[in-house]
């Protein structure tokens, strides 16, 4: 079963007081990319996050963030804190933003907390022994996620196989087609010979090395042979279970390898417009196997 590197989860906790809400964000990546965004009075949990996210996700781009707020509005219960890291990264986009478009002006201090968060409440004392809460919550959003993963991959693994099979069908016309090429090419250069000599009897010793020359030059075989090989690896790995985004890209490009070669030895009308229709198909599998896990 395929997964998708794209998928979102949330999860959220009422106890007393406060509210914890963990949400988990994935998008795909060659590797394995995990960022969190925790209160301070949890940043010791960073590294048993991250163990937990890798023990589900083997590759994408993943974002955990993990919020608590507290329903109780008494000012003494309440922290304020400015994210001046960010509001250092709002400051230099807005600067370039300006020196690129050749604006005027200053960039205020209004300006700059109005941004998305800049300034952020939280709880002025947390508990730290509600850690394993967090963890719990965490683990939920993990789980919420990995079902929308699974949900796209189904999804992927549906287009993938008809893709897969229109290839298929493409390689059958491109093979049953070769032999037809060699047999015009005969007739052709015949009339040709005919047309150039005025009607003069040709000797078919020559005639028949020089298609033999063409047939040489143009065999797809191989091609064709390696072609289906790797069309029924990739159906098999659409079988199997675990991690294979890589294994299907790498086939993908071994598809592309063997249709590429097919197009540049065939000087034939209608084997280079099936070449055209794979090479078409295989440009929208490139795109779909770059968001599988």
């Amino acid at each position: 079963m395929l997964i998708s590197m794209t998928g979102f989860g949330r999860s959220e906790c009422q106890e007393n007081e406060y509210t914890y809400q963990a949400e988990i964000r994935s998008v795909n990546n060659r590797f394995i990319e995990v960022t969190t965004r925790l209160p301070k009075a949890y940043s010791d949990l960073e590294q048993p996050l991250k163990s937990l996210i890798k023990s589900y996700c083997s590759r994408g781009s993943i974002n955990l963030s993990i919020n608590i707020g507290y329903s109780n509005d008494s000012p003494d219960e309440l922290e304020i804190k400015p994210n001046l890291l960010l509001a250092k990264q709002y400051l230099d986009a807005l600067k370039h933003i300006q020196n690129s478009l050749g604006l005027t002006g200053e960039v205020d201090l209004k300006a700059v907390v109005g941004l998305k968060e800049i300034i952020k409440i939280e709880p002025a004392t947390l508990d730290p022994a509600k850690k394993d809460l967090i963890l719990k919550i965490a683990e939920e959003a993990l789980i919420s996620l990995q079902k929308m993963k699974e949900e796209e991959g189904k999804n992927l693994q549906t287009d993938l196989s008809n893709r897969i099979n229109s290839i298929e069908k493409h390689a059958t016309e491109i093979e049953s087609r070769h032999p037809q090429v060699l047999e015009e090419y005969q007739e052709k250069l015949k009339e040709r010979v005919r047309i150039i000599t005025d009607g003069l009897e040709i000797e078919e010793t020559r005639l028949a090395q020089e298609v033999a020359l063409l047939a040489d030059r143009c065999d797809i075989t191989e091609e064709i042979t390696r072609l289906k090989s790797h069309l029924n690896q990739f159906k098999s790995f659409l079988k199997t279970n675990g991690p294979i985004g890589r294994k299907l890209e790498f086939i993908t490009q071994e598809i592309n390898r063997e249709i590429n070669t097919t197009g540049s030895k065939s000087n034939d009308t209608m084997i280079s417009k099936q070449v055209i229709e794979i090479k078409s198909e295989l440009e929208k599998i490139r795109e779909q196997v770059q968001n599988i896990e």
